[in-house]
């Protein structure tokens, strides 16, 4: 009798070990972010507020138009004591660049929280025109 609830014990917590780690309802400290890889056409996780996509431009020299990233890597490049500093990167042609970024997560009890909810995390950015780029389209405002 003691095996078999044994066993049965043994699958509930394999059960629930296993389910309970695809659960993207759980918090990281925001410092301990070191890399967030982010998708053209993905929603973010969200818990007390609504889904927003990972990647959306906002403006920019370019426009929203001229360039459409469809994947973003931002690198955690420390704090400057009030917000953490990210580099984001993608594949893009010479006339293009980054300007503003905005890493956004979500606040895991409250906005602002230094925990965050897991893969709440979006990009906000613009897309700004190099001075190649202004060569190259002149016309583009």
């Amino acid at each position: 009798m003691w095996t078999n609830l044994k066993s049965v014990i043994l699958v509930f917590v394999s059960l629930h070990v296993t389910f309970g780690a695809s659960n993207p309802d759980y918090s990281i400290q925001m410092s301990k972010i070191k890399v967030l890889t982010l998708n053209h056409g993905k929603m973010t996780n969200s818990r007390r507020v609504p889904s927003v996509p990972q990647l959306k431009c906002v403006g920019g020299t370019a426009g929203c138009r001229a360039f459409i990233p469809q994947v973003v890597q931002c690198e955690n490049q420390g704090s400057d004591g009030i917000a953490i500093q990210w580099e984001c990167k993608t594949d893009m042609d010479n006339a293009y660049r980054f300007g503003k970024i905005m890493v956004i997560c979500e606040g895991y009890d409250y906005p602002g929280d230094h925990y965050v909810l897991v893969g709440s995390c979006g990009l906000e950015y613009n897309i700004d025109l190099t001075k190649e780029g202004i060569d190259n389209h002149p016309f583009i405002p």
